[in-house]
């Protein structure tokens, strides 16, 4: 189980963009300020645009030898990599880690992310266009260690190179096949992005795992490389004001906030997290009005609700907690601490039903073999107890 201290609000926020990425454009970007002396990166290296997409030579071989036959039995060059794609899903692991394309066909997983990668390998390789496509799901939220993150998901289209337009006609789109992990007719489809954008995802999302880690010289090194490429993005500004606050520079952390509250709409993480210095700095006034500011967007973000219920449990106030609880898992219906919270009210309050189907519940979203041991035991043991009682 996850140490309940940790879910309460002094969690860091940020958009983990596993899978997709809100930008916004301001007229003149904004100018961040950075504290270069905080970090020191003798020894690591940034993963370079080139090497993100690299194959080894067996890796290219390998792909070559599948796509020359798919070309032979009369695929298009689009089509065939869709084909090859579409077989390697078969044995394909979904896992919510950011690979390099030799990483990610290698170890055959990785997050959408990941895909996309592997994806743009290939048509690199092939020398097809393709582009990069948000889509509009819910954002999941995970929480690692004191850090919760964000991630949303993202399309790769492959297009047929073959194509030609013909006069007096008027195409909506270039034809080709889009790439998705888990494609859902209720998914609606949200606006292209550059490849700049998309290098920045890249960028940030390692850097979001550095942090998770604490390793602030690389958290720093790869954000900063992100903010390069997009220097619109709230959420990589958001992430390099949290690496500061971290490295114990409350001052320019302050500073890199101001900056992004300029740049387009409000960001809930940024908002979120720039309170939670004010108020270790006993600025309360400061932070009232932000807090203000904040609850008049909607916030998707689950641990806020999470953490009230925790509060209100250990204030002993049962029914708020119940309120919290739910209220969280109307926002994220996989969050299995939210059903072990209610599952606890109601095995107090000897509403037994009620128990089991929150323990049902947790189970179905709960991965980790230590904490499914657990669960099982429990609902076990609570099945044990309904039998005896009737």
């Amino acid at each position: 189980m996850n140490n309940i201290r940790l879910l309460l609000p002094l969690i860091l926020v940020l958009t983990f963009s596993a899978c997709s990425v809100t930008t916004q454009n301001p007229s003149q970007p904004i100018k961040i300020p950075f504290n270069y002396s905080l970090f020191t990166q003798e020894k690591i290296m940034l993963l370079d645009e080139q090497a993100i997409f690299a194959l080894t030579p067996e890796q290219q071989k390998e792909f070559l030898l599948h796509f020359n036959e798919k070309i032979a039995k009369g695929f298009k060059a689009h089509q065939a990599l869709g084909e090859i794609l579409k077989e390697r899903f078969a044995n394909f692991t979904y896992y919510g880690e950011t690979y390099d394309a030799s990483t990610a066909m290698r170890l055959n997983k990785g997050n959408c992310m990941s895909l996309a990668i592997l994806t743009t390998a290939y048509a690199k390789l092939i020398g097809i266009d393709f582009a990069y496509r948000t889509v509009h799901t819910l954002p999941i939220f995970t929480k690692k260690s004191d850090v919760i993150l964000s991630s949303s998901h993202v399309q790769t289209i492959i297009y047929d190179d073959t194509f030609v337009a013909e006069d007096n006609f008027i195409y909506l789109s270039t034809p080709g096949i889009v790439i998705d992990y888990f494609p859902n007719k209720d998914n609606r489809k949200g606006r292209k992005y550059s490849y700049e954008t998309f290098i920045a995802m890249y960028y940030k999302n390692i850097s979001a795992d550095a942090l998770v880690n604490k390793d602030l010289a690389k958290s720093f090194l790869y954000a900063h490389a992100a903010h390069q490429y997009n220097k619109s993005n709230t959420a990589i500004i958001n992430l390099l004001a949290v690496i500061h606050r971290r490295a114990g520079d409350f001052i320019t952390a302050e500073l890199i906030y101001k900056k992004g509250l300029k740049v387009g709409k409000p960001n809930i993480s940024l908002l979120s997290n720039y309170i939670m210095l004010l108020k270790s700095q006993q600025r309360i006034e400061e932070a009232t009005v932000l807090q203000n500011q904040m609850n008049k967007l909607d916030d998707p973000n689950p641990y806020h609700s999470l953490g009230e219920a925790f509060i209100a449990r250990k204030k002993g106030d049962s029914k708020q907690a119940e309120i919290h609880f739910k209220k969280a898992l109307s926002k994220a219906p996989y969050l299995n601490q939210a059903y072990m919270g209610l599952y606890q009210i109601y095995a107090k309050q000897h509403k037994l039903d009620k128990a089991q189907a929150m323990l049902i519940k947790a189970l179905e979203w709960t991965y980790e073999l230590d904490e499914r041991k657990l669960y099982k035991h429990k609902l076990y043991s609570l099945q044990q107890n309904i039998v005896s009682t009737r």
